[in-house]
């Protein structure tokens, strides 16, 4: 029957599982991270002022630069000067908010009319706010003291002009995930605070973007591990070369038409006298049952008198193919209680996925289960046995090893099963370890069914 479309609906297995938990922590990891830079606070900070006069001793004009030294400010705030000892407010002025790095100049002017010879203090500050609070170790830098003095003051040149545009400084970036202040500078590059020069920047530079790039890969790895899909089960043709010129009525002329039949290499019960089978063996060089062959896939559909049913087809995922190979591996060091203890968890897994897209009202129809070999040219044999049911047991008429076509470096191989569906009076819960119980016998018949013939063989 010709191969359909599949739909894959096999589950993944537990590394699969635990990669996604890995991936998923690490992504809400980063999110935070993210999340906090953003949510970083803007700091501002002001110079200490320097107090020069107008030409007319009049005023006093207080001269200093706010900078913001943290995230971008979003809402104006206020510059405030008010008297040291009293409190008393003396000038207000509004902030504009500062983008990262911004510094600003600004001029302020104090009438000396209502001012006392003597010293008199005044403390400035600039961003004292709900983003800033009073007395919080962000605002430490926000306050600056300074003294006027009407008798000591000396004519000047300076105008009272408020504030200024933005002063220039050199370009800044903030790497908020990593807390790094990088500023461009005329002979190198500071780096919170530290300076270099190019060289060493451009190698340092180098070396994050190799380092960027291996995680890049690292990560891309990772999700073609986790998504992708299990083995492909194309069309398979037989690797057995056919030759026209053998006569049909001939012995060569009847194994070559008798090959293409076999299934597997499992004799199943008799369904009438004088019956024939025809079953094939994969053995190794050695003579071993599947030995140097490998499940390259597998695949469970159901089936009736019409054919295939496409869409309860699973195709059998990586898990289940690497625990397959381990078994045929292993087999041959393994006694019969531990060869079971690794058959049983392995048909249990292949039963449950074989049964995840039935639906209960198809049940009862048989399922075919197909895997898929491969070998190694050269490395490996077919041996086909022809047998006819007489006198209440198989006798074996005939044995050859087929002649193959081109098949390149590998030889792919088939296996055909048949699994009952649910029997009548048989629940549902019944069913599925009834199938569990015939999916582990299968395996275990297929690992330890031997050629007839022994002496050909050379097994002892």
């Amino acid at each position: 029957m010709a191969a359909q479309c599949s739909l894959n609906r096999g589950n993944k297995g537990l590394w699969a599982g635990q990669m996604i938990r890995w991936l998923f922590a690490l992504g809400m990891l980063l999110i935070g991270l993210a999340a906090l830079a953003q949510a970083a606070p803007r700091n501002y900070a002001i110079t200490p002022p320097r107090v020069s006069y107008s030409d007319d001793l009049a005023q006093a004009i207080v001269s200093f630069e706010v900078s913001n030294r943290g995230a971008a400010g979003t809402v104006a705030t206020e510059i405030v000067i008010t008297r040291h000892e009293s409190g008393q407010s003396s000038y207000t002025e509004e902030l504009p908010p500062l983008a990262e790095g911004e510094t600003r100049d600004f001029d302020i002017c104090l009438p000396l009319a209502n001012l006392p010879a003597e010293d008199v203090f005044f403390r400035i500050s600039a961003g004292i706010d709900e983003y800033e609070l009073a007395g919080s170790r962000i605002a430490r830098d926000n306050e600056q003291l300074f003294r006027v003095n009407k008798a000591q003051a000396v004519a000047g040149s300076g105008v009272c002009a408020g504030s200024s545009a933005a002063s220039t400084e050199p370009f800044a970036l903030v790497v908020p995930l990593l807390g790094w202040r990088v500023v461009l500078l005329g002979g190198g590059i500071e780096l919170n605070g530290s300076q270099v020069n190019y060289g060493a920047a451009l190698l340092a530079a180098a070396a994050l973007l190799a380092a960027l790039a291996f995680c890049l890969w690292l990560f891309s790895l990772a999700l073609r591990l986790l998504f992708r899909q299990p083995p492909k089960f194309d069309a398979w043709q037989p690797p057995y070369a056919h030759n026209s010129w053998y006569d049909m009525n001939s012995t060569l002329g009847r194994r070559q038409s008798w090959q293409y039949h076999a299934q597997n290499n499992l004799l199943g019960e008799p369904t009438a006298p004088d019956q024939l089978v025809l079953v094939k063996h994969l053995l190794s060089r050695q003579n071993e049952v599947l030995g140097d062959w490998r499940v390259k896939a597998m695949r469970s559909i159901q089936y009736d008198i019409y054919g295939r049913i496409s869409r309860t087809e699973v195709l059998m995922p990586r898990g289940v193919i690497e625990q397959m190979n381990r078994l045929l591996q292993r087999a041959p060091t393994l006694d019969e209680t531990d060869r079971r203890k690794t058959i049983e968890p392995l048909a249990k897994r292949i039963s449950r996925f074989a049964l995840s897209p039935i639906e209960k009202q198809n049940l009862s129809l048989p399922i075919a289960l197909e895997i898929r070999f491969e070998s190694e040219s050269g490395e490996a044999r077919i041996l086909f046995e022809l047998y006819q049911y007489r006198g209440e047991d198989w006798q074996l008429l005939d044995a050859w090893e087929p002649d193959l076509g081109q098949t390149g470096a590998r030889i792919p191989e088939q296996f055909n099963f048949t699994l009952n569906g649910q029997l009548p009076g048989e629940d549902g819960r019944e069913y599925k370890l009834r199938l569990q119980a015939d999916v582990a016998a299968l395996l275990w018949r297929m690992l330890a069914q031997l050629p007839a013939d022994a002496t050909a063989m050379n097994l002892a």
